[in-house]
């Protein structure tokens, strides 16, 4: 056998991977990270339909003459009469007015 024939044989190149198929391991990954994104921001049960309508028992409350840096509690029932859900995010906005 000749020189070439040797070097030849004992060199084994490694196979080339084909591009299309880091694009396609790389769309997969793409669509299932969106997919999860979209489940944990939505929810698994869908987009929320409907509109939230909310019904307070009462919208003034009178609790006569209090002494000035008194703690005074308040309640209210709030009902969602509406066909969506309703959600409460953060604290109401109250305005104290003094007197009439």
């Amino acid at each position: 056998m000749s020189k070439k024939g040797k070097n030849k044989s004992s060199t084994v190149r490694p196979a080339a991977r084909p591009a299309w198929l880091l694009w396609t391991v790389l769309a997969a990954v793409v669509l299932i990270v969106g997919g999860l994104s979209y489940i944990l921001i939505v929810g698994v049960n869908g987009p929320e339909t409907g509109t939230p309508k909310v019904a307070i028992d009462r919208t003034e409350v009178d609790e006569g003459y209090q002494k000035l840096g008194a703690t005074v509690r308040t309640t209210f029932k709030l009902r969602n009469e509406g066909d969506g859900p309703l959600r409460v995010l953060g604290e109401p906005q109250v305005q104290a007015v003094e007197g009439c």
